[in-house]
This record gives C-alpha cells, structure tokens and sequence, in this order.
C-alpha cells in the first residue's frame, strides 16, 4: 500500500494521535500504529528503489527479505521487527489486550530512526 502523503508526514500524524493532539474515536494507539505501520511500508518501498531492486509487486515480506539481503543488518533486523509489531498491534484480537500508547510509541520511534537514517 503506498500514500499519498511522504512517510514523514503520516508518522508525525501518528504522533499526533498518540499525544492526544488529534482526537479520534476509538482506539487511538491502534489508530496511530496502523499510520505508522503505513509509513513504515513506504519507507522500505523507497529504500528498495535506493538500492535498485525495486519490487512492485512484491509483498511486504519479500521487500523485508531484499533489505535483508541488500541492506545493513540493523536496518533490516529493525525494519522486519517493526513492521511485525505493528501488524501484530493492527489486528484486533478480542484475547488480546489493546496496545498501550508507550509500546506503539516505541515502535514510532523505530519507524522515525529507520527514516532519519534513510
């Protein structure tokens, strides 16, 4: 899924949801790592195409494999740790707790060291 918008820009909206700056009804953590899981998906499409191995068709997964492959380890591990959290945290399972805004704040800040260091 790609956006609209630069992935700066959706995890500072996630942020946003998480201070409480921006009401929204519902859960919000979950809310906030949906946006960041979202920014997260783009910022490993546009480091694939960085390191010419651009995949448009390829799941999320096989673009996790290429940075594996292509990247460095850290970036990888942090990227593939990330995105699995916060695809954990996206679904809603009624055995589950919510997310608590700390965690989905650790894992926004995951997301924005992934795209300083970008």
């Amino acid at each position: 899924m790609t956006t609209q918008m630069p992935p700066a820009v959706v995890l500072r909206n996630a942020e946003l949801l998480l201070d409480g700056s921006v009401g929204a009804a519902g859960s919000s953590a979950r809310l906030a790592a949906f946006l960041a899981r979202q920014a997260l998906e783009e910022l490993v499409t546009e480091r694939c195409i960085a390191l010419n191995a651009e995949a448009p068709q390829a799941s999320m997964r096989s673009r996790l494999v290429i940075l594996r492959s292509l990247d460095t380890p850290a970036r990888a591990d942090a990227a593939a740790m990330a995105w699995n959290r916060l695809s954990n945290v996206c679904h809603h399972h009624a055995y589950e707790l919510a997310p608590t805004v700390a965690e989905v704040r650790h894992l926004c800040g995951v997301v924005a060291v992934l795209l300083e260091s970008g």
